[in-house]
């Protein structure tokens, strides 16, 4: 199965018809992940949603609250295996909904973010992954709890050697688990931690995530799609990136599709290897989408080859960019990163953005940052460049009309002592990190001038 593409209208935020892609896996490690980012509310939830209202024996209600007020109604399209499916209102005004060409056949396993199942249950055996799937359906309200999880355990209990050997790569102390029953009748989860055990009622909620996302996986067949709400949820972040490093492996021939705020989710190797990157934001007037193109990714694949001079050019900092809702200011270095918030707090003032990551990794690379910040729709971008790099604003004020770009007073942001007479540097700050005084005055005005932009003033 591959699902290309998937076309909203009228859902929550989406007011205008929006385009998300999905990446095809082509058998490299991390090729079939798609990695949705974006702030709170804005609309990353949505498209999971949508994705899960294709699930269910009948077609989903989209109740009031999940309608657009300007559209009134909803239409689904979801371009797979070379065909169109709809999802669409049967009359504005209507939470009733119809079903066009949809092939249960071709199943997609959405794991919520919320990711509880009921601590104690009734007994189901015939809880296949097929039959799991077909009684997921798009909830009226977002649930707590998943609603049939813990009938599903009873299938996974019958494969356990094939659940464990996957459930051990994210968790090596290796747990045994099974399936236990009350006197009172009521079944539960039992996990043993040595010569203890305890039920699924004192389950941690990170364990209970990993063991719901291993079970989304382990009985998965090369093209399937399998798609999980935020993954890292109560995780501490070595099992975050063990829990990332089991869906790149998946995703070499399966279809991974994820929504974080985590960027151990965001993979320099898997982007360039083809996966897709999408930022979702609210712009105020409802959801828009903005998605890595193969003109970005070659960026990537350029800025996180491997520069040992700067090695954090793309480093765990600067993932971050693409959680950001926008105001960034983009530098040379991470002296700049450093030092400039020190300049500012000697002028009792504050820089009002975020930086990226370390810096560019050298003045040249602005241009290629600001480009990938452009494509992912970052509207406030500030350039700061050192003096002897002044050459460059010019041209790119050009080529980012909209973005701010400025440079420093002096050649760089400290003064650096000479081996030899003409090595000499002079810096904004002295040697002992002070701001000379004949640099006080530009200086306040630059960052006068950022802040009024950031704050579209300027």
């Amino acid at each position: 199965m591959a699902l290309e593409k998937i076309e909203i209208l009228g859902y929550r935020g989406f007011s205008v018809k929006t385009e998300v892609h999905f990446a095809i896996p082509n058998g490299q490690e991390g090729s079939g992940l798609s990695i949705i980012t974006g702030a709170n509310n804005s609309g990353k939830s949505s498209i999971i949603e949508c994705l899960k209202a294709r699930g269910g024996y009948q077609p989903p209600s989209f109740t009031v609250g999940r309608r657009n007020s300007e559209t009134d109604s909803v239409e689904i399209n979801f371009f797979l295996n070379g065909r169109v499916e709809k999802i669409r209102s049967v009359q504005k005004g209507s939470s009733e909904t119809e079903r066009l060409g949809v092939e249960q056949s071709d199943s997609i396993y959405v794991l919520p973010s919320r990711r509880a199942f009921a601590p104690f249950f009734g007994r189901s055996d015939g809880f296949t992954r097929e039959t799991y799937l077909q009684n997921e359906e798009l909830q009226a309200q977002r649930s707590s709890t998943m609603n049939n999880f813990q009938y599903r355990l009873f299938n996974t209990l019958k494969n356990q050697a094939a659940f464990n050997e996957v459930l051990h790569k994210v968790l090596p102390s290796k747990p045994e688990w099974s399936i236990d029953q009350s006197d009172e009748g009521n079944y539960f989860l039992k996990f043993y931690n040595g010569k203890h055990a305890h039920s699924s009622d004192g389950l941690g909620e990170g364990i209970v995530s990993i063991f719901s996302i291993v079970d989304s996986l382990y009985d998965s067949q090369p093209g399937d799609t399998i798609v999980i709400d935020e993954p890292e949820l109560s995780l501490h972040p070595t099992l975050q990136k063990r829990v990332f490093r089991l869906l790149k492996e998946y995703s070499k021939d399966r279809q991974i599709i994820i929504s974080t705020h985590s960027p151990y989710f965001v993979d320099m190797k898997s982007l360039t290897n083809g996966a897709a990157l999408v930022r979702v934001a609210n712009v105020g007037s409802g959801s828009k989408v903005w998605q890595l193109s193969s003109v970005g990714r070659e960026i990537l694949t350029k800025l996180s080859a491997g520069n040992i001079y700067n090695p954090h050019t793309f480093g765990l900092d600067a993932k971050e960019l693409f959680f950001l809702e926008d105001n960034v200011v983009v530098v040379e270095g991470q002296e700049d990163v450093l030092l400039l918030p020190i300049v500012a707090e000697q002028l009792d003032m504050e820089i009002n953005a975020s930086f990226f990551g370390w810096g560019a990794g050298g003045a040249s690379n602005i241009e290629h940052i600001c480009e990938l910040l452009l494509e992912l729709g970052f509207d406030r971008v500030s350039g700061i460049l050192d003096g002897d790099k002044a050459k460059l604003v010019p041209e790119l004020k050009a080529k980012f009309p909209n973005y701010h770009f400025v440079h420093i007073a002096a050649d760089d942001i400290r003064t650096k002592k000479a081996r030899k007479a003409s090595d000499a540097v002079d810096g904004l700050l002295d040697a002992k990190r002070e701001l000379k005084e004949e640099y006080k005055e530009p200086t306040k005005h630059l960052f006068h001038e950022l802040n009024a932009y950031m704050e579209e003033l300027f």
